[in-house]
């Protein structure tokens, strides 16, 4: 395992096979990044391998985040397809420092840095157009701040691994203070402001743009409790009119419009190639339950799904509920029904090959920034303002159908105090990000996840558990890592 350990972290020193074709002749002990990166397309390639580390579906976004962002919540729970034990203690806060799901998305998050890492150093070095260059080391540094974003979050202090580790002497790198690491996570999105393009357009889709880089910040200094920069950052984006709410919540997931103006940063999907290389669909649709027209049924597994309890937390008429979860489906062989599974990003043309479904995945929405400009100025008014509850009622005005921009006596906030708001808004992220893995993170941020674990039957929670323990299998390997307070040291 410790060699494991050392290749992921040796990985800047490798080609990729799949992103250029080796050079005539050239023996594979001297294929090290020195030999790789001469052209722009070597360029393209690494970034694009970076882009890839997160489109890992068990590791990093898709399942590895839901395992650490929504399933410790109480937003989801085991289904009857989770057999894996380490799985059962990070819903039960059992877990401790041996727990192969945290191993996997730590590693997996370290790898991709890696792969930034490379671009970040390398490209430079390549003679090619000064404006792209730039662009896509950007890019690079982007995903660097967004993983060192997740890890600092579900970590604390964490290695702070800058350059491509190229020998043994750079394992052993201890873990660096949380204000460091959300110094370089905000100095990498600061370049992104700089140097992304400032939208996606047909050559560019899926890729971060500066946008991407504000949003991302305004839920930094969120996080820090900066709010008079997560404020004007998260004005920036919605003064910006490239973006903004669509009509309808339902259609912001809709494999038809897997890119919209809601979206302002996604892992992407391929899909539809018939080869399981899109958004899984089987660890969150009902188990043998589905028929289908031809024999046999969905070969869902019910592993990852909804408590009841978040199912009919929703107030009537708000549409979000049907968006979120389903409890009944014709495939073409029938109608059936079942217990409330999660439907947000299920993708019909996949029924018959669940690995190959078309949506992308949103990591920054629109939403998300007009919520994330309410909390800020609530703070710093000391009391909801006129803004404020604009900015929420937008967001809940949609969610029960109405339009977006007309004041609403039915569903508009007013009168609350500034803890009543702060309240209003910690539940209004859960009913607008349910299954979109930002419910454990809201919690810890708002000091509300052991108040509410507790209140609602999660008795081992411990106040140290809003942070996960580091692996056990990286201590070993790496003698310079301390380990979180309240874990087996």
């Amino acid at each position: 395992m410790k060699y494991r350990y050392i290749l992921y972290l040796l990985l800047g020193t490798f080609v990729i096979s799949s992103c250029k074709k080796f050079l005539d002749e050239v023996p594979s002990s001297v294929l090290v990044a020195e030999n790789f990166y001469k052209t722009e397309a070597d360029a393209e390639a690494a970034v694009t391998a970076t882009y890839d580390g997160l489109n890992d579906q068990s590791n990093i976004y898709y399942r590895g985040i839901y395992l650490l962002g929504e399933l410790p919540t109480d937003n989801a729970e085991c289904g009857q397809g989770v057999a894996n034990a380490y799985i059962f203690a990070i819903k039960n806060y059992t877990y401790g420092p041996v727990n192969d799901r945290i191993y996997t998305f730590y590693t997996a998050a370290y790898k991709t840095i890696a792969n930034a890492n490379v671009a970040i150093e390398k490209i430079p070095l390549i003679t090619m157009d000064a404006a792209k260059q730039k662009r896509l080391v950007a890019e690079a540094k982007f995903i660097r701040a967004l993983l060192y974003f997740n890890l600092v979050r579900l970590f604390g202090d964490v290695p702070l691994v800058l350059r491509p580790v190229t020998s043994l002497e750079g394992v052993n790198e201890p873990r660096s203070a949380v204000a460091l690491v959300y110094a370089q996570i905000i100095a990498d999105l600061q370049a992104g402001v700089t140097d992304l393009d400032a939208v996606n357009t047909g050559t560019n889709t899926g890729r971060a743009t500066k946008n991407s880089a504000i949003a991302l910040l305004s839920k930094v200094y969120l996080t820090l409790k900066d709010f008079k920069l997560a404020s004007e950052q998260s004005k920036l984006i919605l003064d910006n009119t490239s973006y903004g709410l669509l009509d309808s919540y339902f259609d912001v997931f809709t494999p038809a419009n897997r890119s919209n103006k809601e979206i302002l940063f996604a892992i992407q999907s391929k899909g539809g190639t018939g080869t399981a290389n899109g958004f899984s669909l089987a660890l969150y649709l009902p188990r043998s339950t589905i028929p289908l027209p031809g024999g046999g049924t969905v070969g869902g597994n019910s592993a990852d799904v909804p408590t009841l309890e978040f199912y009919n937390s929703f107030a009537a008429g708000d549409l979000r509920k049907n968006r979120t979860f389903f409890t009944a489906y014709n495939a073409g062989g029938g109608l059936v029904t079942f217990r409330p599974h999660w439907y947000k990003y299920f993708d019909p043309s996949a029924i018959s090959n669940l690995g190959d479904g078309s949506l992308n995945y949103a990591v920054l929405r629109y939403s998300d920034i007009l919520l994330t400009y309410a909390e800020s100025l609530n703070e710093l008014d000391g009391a909801p303002s006129a803004v404020a509850y604009e900015s929420i009622n937008k967001v809940r005005r949609r969610a029960y159908g109405l339009p977006i921009n007309e004041a609403s006596t039915a569903v508009d906030l007013s009168g609350l105090t500034q803890q009543g708001f702060r309240d209003a808004l910690l539940n209004e992220r859960r009913w607008e990000f349910g299954f979109e893995d930002q419910r454990w993170f809201d919690l810890v941020r708002t000091g509300k996840l052991v108040e509410v674990m507790r209140a609602k039957g999660y008795t081992a929670i411990q106040n140290f558990h809003v942070l996960f323990p580091i692996p056990q299998r990286e201590r070993d390997v790496n003698k310079s890592l301390t380990q979180n307070d309240g874990y087996p040291q």
